[in-house]
C-alpha cells in the first residue's frame, strides 16, 4: 500500500482508456465499459494515496532508497533514465520524504504530463541529499491544482529540506528536491549532552 501501487493503477487505467479509444464506434456499449472500468481505477488510486500517507513502504527497509527508485522505475507507465549515486546509509524520514516525491513525479508524468521519457537523479554530497526528477511533457500544470506535490512540501520542509517544481509550457516538468541528512556537529553533542544547563541549576552526580 504505497505510491508504487498507486502507479500501477495509474498504469492500468491508461491503458483501458487507450483500449476504449481503438474500440469501434458500433461497441458503445464496450467503450462505456472501458470508461467505466478506468474511472473507478482512478477513483481507487486516489484513495489508496489517501490511505497510504505516513506508510512507511516495505521496499525501503528491504533495500534503501536506490532499490526502492529501481522498483518505481519498472513498475513507470513512463520510461525512466534513473541515476542513483547515494553514499552510505540514510535517515529513515529523508528516505521516506524522498520516495514519496519521485512516485508522485513519476506518476503525474503518466497521468498528465504526456511524457515519453523522465529523467531521475539522486545524489549525495556534503551531507545533503539531492533529487531531480525532469520530464518532457507539456508542462504548464499548476503545481497547487490537483497534481499531489502541495501535500509534499510539508514533509520535506519539516526536514529543513526545500522543494522546486518547474512546470513552464512546453518545457516539461522539473522537480528538485535538496534534503539534509547530517546532523550539525553541534546538534549532535546538544543529543548527546541534553540542553545547556542555566547558571546554578542543580546537576546529577554519578
Amino acid at each position: 500500500m504505497h505510491d508504487g501501487a498507486q502507479q500501477h493503477l495509474v498504469t492500468l487505467a491508461l491503458d483501458a482508456l487507450a483500449a476504449e479509444a481503438l474500440a469501434p464506434v458500433e461497441l458503445a456499449e464496450l467503450k462505456h465499459e472501458m470508461s467505466r472500468i478506468a474511472s473507478g481505477l482512478a477513483e481507487v488510486s486516489k484513495e489508496l494515496q489517501e490511505i497510504s500517507r505516513g506508510i512507511h513502504p516495505a521496499i525501503l527497509s528491504q533495500g534503501g532508497l536506490a532499490a526502492a527508485l529501481r522498483a518505481l522505475a519498472r513498475r513507470s507507465a513512463v520510461p525512466v533514465a534513473l541515476h542513483a549515486q547515494i553514499d552510505g546509509p540514510l535517515p529513515d524520514e529523508v528516505e521516506v520524504a524522498a520516495y514519496y516525491v519521485a512516485a508522485e513525479a513519476l506518476t503525474n508524468a503518466a497521468k498528465h504530463a504526456r511524457a515519453s521519457v523522465v529523467q531521475m537523479d539522486v545524489t549525495t554530497d556534503d551531507g545533503t541529499l539531492t533529487l531531480m526528477v525532469r520530464d518532457d511533457g507539456v508542462g504548464g500544470a499548476d503545481p497547487g491544482r490537483g497534481s499531489g506535490l502541495v501535500g509534499l512540501h510539508d514533509r520535506v520542509e519539516a526536514l529543513g529540506g526545500t522543494i522546486k517544481i518547474d512546470c513552464s509550457a512546453g518545457s516539461g516538468t522539473c522537480i528538485v528536491v535538496t534534503l539534509p541528512i547530517a546532523i550539525e556537529p553541534d546538534q549532535e553533542i546538544e543529543n548527546f549532552l541534553g540542553p545547556p544547563q542555566e547558571p546554578g541549576s542543580p546537576t546529577s552526580s554519578a
